[in-house]
């Protein structure tokens, strides 16, 4: 049922309501003009019903929390007693609390890793594995004390929390079908794939960027091995797919790359640098102080392009080795 504000609030028997502050619009015409403001008022709403097994499951998990906090407590206590004898009180005590810590951790990777069963047994068992040590070390401090009973009593308390903690984790597991299991399992793997691909990825693209800012002549010479590989390649595919070099006399009718003009720049050591240095020392337009006109630098860049092939960023890189040699000329 729809209230509205000057209404009656009606409320359905056993249903549960709250009272909540709302606003609506106003609007006041005077002389043709008017005037919208928000008016607050108050009406009621009804509650879903309670959710008594999400409270309960949340009252078992606040009671887990205070046994393994108490467990904690005790085990520390006892462990760093033992402790105590051999090492600093201090190390003692705070040793102790590993124990209990490493079998949690264990039993929150073995919550991640629920979907997949041989994943969450090993985290499952190491988890035990700590869980023992740390009951026998509290044994141990009790023995040592002459208090055997009560060391087996303070062990029982990880036992409790860590059963507590298994008992509430098996709400949420469910064995899946083996189908249904490796369905999940490769869909894991395509996305851990695509994560550490673009990890890696990343890493080497920062490391470039670095090398290229820095200007290092090995990562320049390294570029232009690259490039005139891929270009062997690329020649050597054009050749193989049966549209080779034209007879003379004869004409594919296929456009054909220019060939480079005589005298034209060749890489010295494989690098542009070096490149670039022998048109700086060619041409005397490329080599006056500051900085090239576009115009010039474009015709620049694409003399080092006919002789180390097109790549990304060629203008900036040509650009910043010209602007490097020019300051070393000049000092």
């Amino acid at each position: 049922m729809t209230e509205t504000p000057d209404a009656p609030h009606y409320r359905e028997p056993g249903v549960r309501y709250r009272k909540v502050r709302r606003e609506r619009i106003e609007t006041t015409v005077i002389d043709g003009r008017p005037s919208t403001r928000r008016v607050p008022y108050t009406t009621y709403e009804a509650l879903p019903p309670r959710d008594w097994d999400e409270i309960i499951r949340r009252g078992v998990a606040g009671v887990a929390i205070a046994v393994s906090l108490l467990a904690a407590a005790g085990t520390t206590a006892s462990v760093g007693g033992l402790l105590s004898q051999l090492v600093h009180p201090g190390v003692a005590y705070s040793t102790g609390l590993i124990f209990t810590a490493s079998w949690l951790a264990c039993l929150g990777i073995e919550y991640v890793e629920r979907v997949d069963a041989n994943r969450a047994a090993r985290a499952r068992n190491v988890g035990w594995v700590m869980l023992l040590i740390g009951m026998a070390a509290v044994i141990t401090y009790g023995q040592q004390m002459h208090q055997l009973p009560a060391g087996v009593v303070g062990s029982s308390l990880d036992l409790a929390a860590k059963g507590l903690w298994w008992l509430i984790m098996g709400l949420d597991r469910v064995k899946l079908d083996p189908g249904v299991a490796n369905w999940v399992a490769e869909r894991e793997q395509e996305m851990a794939g695509r994560f550490l691909l673009g990890t890696r990825l990343g890493r080497l693209n920062r490391r470039a960027s670095a090398l290229r800012d820095a200007r290092s002549p090995e990562f320049e010479a390294a570029e232009a091995i690259l490039a005139s590989a891929t270009k062997a390649q690329q020649i050597a595919a054009g050749d193989s797919s049966g549209q080779g070099a034209d007879t003379p006399g004869q004409s594919s009718g296929a456009p054909q790359p220019p060939a480079p003009p005589a005298g034209g720049p060749t890489p010295i050591g494989g690098s542009i640098a070096g490149t670039v240095r022998q048109l700086l020392d060619d041409n005397a337009a490329y080599a006056v102080a500051g900085s090239l006109d576009d115009a010039v630098m474009e015709q620049l860049t694409d003399e080092v392009r006919k002789a180390h092939g097109d790549r990304p960023n060629l203008k900036e890189t040509v650009r910043r080795t010209r602007d490097r040699e020019i300051g070393r000329r000049a000092a």
